[in-house]
């Protein structure tokens, strides 16, 4: 708190503007908008800053905050609002208030916000089964190998109750420090985390995000215990009472249908670990696949060294005023203006058709400046591009994409072919007065103009307009140089566009083309390690098993090998065990997880991306059996080491 009391009277520079610092708030509150805020200044005070809100560059919507009267719905205050600010603030047709209720928190907690993390809780859920079925097979193993103790214990007057007891507190006390433990290492995992997070982000990207504290609270520590507890509960109540039930006489013997029981109990904990371990590892081959083939997609045109240029909040006049200041700049070798750039989602589509077919296709159109091709570098593969009269006198022609061409005339030469723009159900479209016949001038190469995982426009149409035309929303640019315009120049030239020069956000498109790929990679990352967790775990799981099937078999095996059974023959017989476990694991895995990728691939249905491919499901079976052959190895070499002599001398 001292540190923040001494920044009060201090001056902070907003867009050239000083501002003497009044307060500083707490923390936790980031205001009530989806995304953080910084500064807070007076309303009066917002004209010297950014746009004059009560002069002619107005902005188009403004937000007003309350607290709403006990008593009074949303609804109401709507309804009373949009009344009092059509008589006060006379506003234009189709214009009206909106009030809504804003949680305290940007992202609260909701049935939505749960569907959404799903996925991620189920992933973690499994890892977290994972390991507490290795550490309730470890327990049963444990249990299982002190049954001597626990029937003389048993025979000497104590109860099952109190032996459970003994052995479930003994659990316990290992869960509290593994979650303490735990928690320390998840601190240092979260700022880990943060670090690689900004690290692997495309560099515009993340110079403009902010995280909110990640900081562990005591809510994160009661959940981490109360989870620690009850997964003890879970996994270590069955082998208590698994190893507490033993004959007495078999158990002062040290053998018995106990051994026999827990070695079922811990084959089926192994089964369910490589099965998991199945489950995740094959998401995340599945997930590095589609990064891989979205990587891999030819976007039709070359976005290396070109900035797209957007309009925060608003559209139109900021850009048609950036455009000279761009255009007159000596770094900038092209500028186009468009009516939306590639590669940010412009869900724009009309109904097509030719000149006198009887069906329509839905295809997008993009208004662009003649310089629009050029500075993406896209061919135009049959006719011509845009001339500069057509583009000033809004003429109806247009170019279209190489698939919208083999849709209407396959096989025929487009160019010079008339097409009909109308909606749906026959009516002209309202956004394209006077483009309800287009004369095809030119053909291009199909791009993607939306998402990656879209791929190819299916169809598209792009109209002729200038840089001062109402339909020039954003802008593309390319400078002389590789790293020009940078960062500091960007901001000089949008200060001279507009008071406000953070309206502007400027990206490169091939780090655009890069951030649509990233929620594919860090998935495949995370579930890599995920997968990587629950494989480990699983592993040692049956080593254990067959660790514990060497040491509880040593008179068995001394036995068979004294009578001529080969080195080999040992081997084998282990080797069958940890492939049986591991084939009936698979399997189930196996089973599971198409069934849940079936059922995706059903719902969500992309053109670019599988989640069903034998490519994945093929080398996850291949990565889990072959680290359960690798876990194998050990006791199996182990039990070729067995001295027949000592074996059968063994009281085990």
């Amino acid at each position: 708190m001292p540190a923040t009391r001494a920044l009060s009277g201090r001056v902070l520079d907003i867009n050239g503007q000083r501002f003497a610092i009044v307060g500083v708030l707490r923390p936790e509150f980031t205001g009530l908008d989806n995304f953080p805020h910084d500064v807070w200044i007076p309303l009066t005070a917002y004209g010297t800053a950014a746009t004059n809100l009560m002069g002619a560059e107005q902005a188009r919507a403004l937000d007003l905050t309350a607290r709403l009267r006990e008593g009074i719905s949303p609804e109401q205050a709507e309804a009373r609002l949009d009344s009092f600010v059509r008589r006060a603030a006379d506003a234009p047709a189709g214009e009206r208030p909106r009030a809504s209720v804003r949680p305290a928190s940007p992202n609260p907690l909701s049935l939505q916000m749960l569907a959404v993390l799903s996925p991620i809780f189920a992933a973690f859920a499994l890892v977290l089964v994972t390991a507490c079925a290795n550490v309730s097979s470890v327990m049963l193993a444990r249990g299982v190998s002190r049954q001597r103790e626990i029937a003389v214990r048993l025979s000497l007057g104590a109860s099952r109750g109190r032996v459970v007891r003994q052995l479930v507190t003994e659990g316990l006390l290992i869960s509290l420090v593994a979650g303490l433990g735990a928690l320390a290492l998840a601190t240092i995992a979260l700022r880990l985390a943060t670090f690689a997070f900004f690290g692997t982000l495309p560099p515009s990207v993340a110079a403009i995000l902010r995280l909110v504290p990640l900081d562990l609270d005591y809510r994160v520590f009661a959940f981490a215990m109360t989870v620690s507890i009850a997964a003890t509960m879970m996994f270590a109540l069955l082998p208590a009472l698994q190893a507490s039930r033993p004959s007495l006489i078999d158990g002062v013997r040290g053998s018995g249908g106990s051994v026999r029981r827990g070695s079922r109990l811990r084959h089926v904990l192994v089964i369910g670990q490589v099965a998991v371990s199945l489950i995740l590892v094959t998401v995340a081959m599945t997930l590095a696949r589609n990064g891989a083939v979205l990587s891999s997609i030819d976007l039709g045109y070359e976005p290396e060294g070109v900035l797209s240029i957007n309009v925060r909040g608003q559209e139109g006049d900021p850009i048609r005023r950036l455009l000279p200041v761009l255009a007159a700049d000596p770094n900038i070798a092209e500028v186009a203006a468009t009516g939306g750039n590639p590669l940010f989602i412009r869900m724009r589509a009309v109904a097509a058709a030719p000149a006198g077919g009887s069906y329509s296709q839905a295809v997008r159109y993009t208004f662009v400046t003649p310089e629009y091709f050029s500075i993406l570098r896209v061919p135009i593969v049959q006719g011509r591009g845009f001339r500069a009269d057509e583009a000033r006198s809004a003429a109806p022609v247009a170019i279209v994409s190489a698939a919208t061409a083999r849709i209407f005339w396959p096989g025929a030469d487009p160019v010079g072919k008339t097409i009909r723009v109308e909606r749906a159900n026959g009516r002209p479209v309202d956004e394209l007065p006077g483009y309800t016949q287009l004369t095809v001038v030119g053909i291009v190469r199909d791009v993607v103009s939306g998402l990656l995982i879209d791929g190819p426009d299916t169809g598209h149409l792009y109209l002729p307009m200038s840089a001062d035309d109402s339909h020039a929303i954003a802008a593309l640019v390319r400078g002389r140089t590789a790293p020009e315009p940078g960062p500091q120049a960007l901001q000089a030239l949008f200060r001279r566009a507009a008071q406000d020069p953070q309206v502007f956000e400027a990206i490169p498109l091939d780090q655009m083309r890069d951030l649509q790929i990233y929620p594919l990679r860090a998935a495949s990352w995370i579930g890599f390690v995920l997968g990587s967790l629950a494989l480990i775990l699983s592993v040692s799981g049956l080593y254990g098993v067959l660790i514990y099937t060497v040491s509880q078999r040593t008179r068995e095996i001394g036995i068979r090998m004294a009578l001529g059974a080969t080195q080999a023959a040992v081997v084998r017989l282990l080797v069958n065990q940890s492939a049986r476990l591991s084939a009936i694991g698979a399997g189930a895995g196996l089973i599971a997880t198409f069934g849940a990728l079936q059922a995706l691939s059903s719902v969500v249905q992309l053109r670019t991306m599988t989640f069903l491919h034998a490519g994945a499901f093929g080398a996850a079976v291949l990565l889990v059996t072959g680290a359960a052959a690798l876990a194998a190895y050990q006791p199996a070499r182990r039990a070729t080491l067995i001295d027949p002599a000592q074996a059968l001398r063994s009281d085990d």
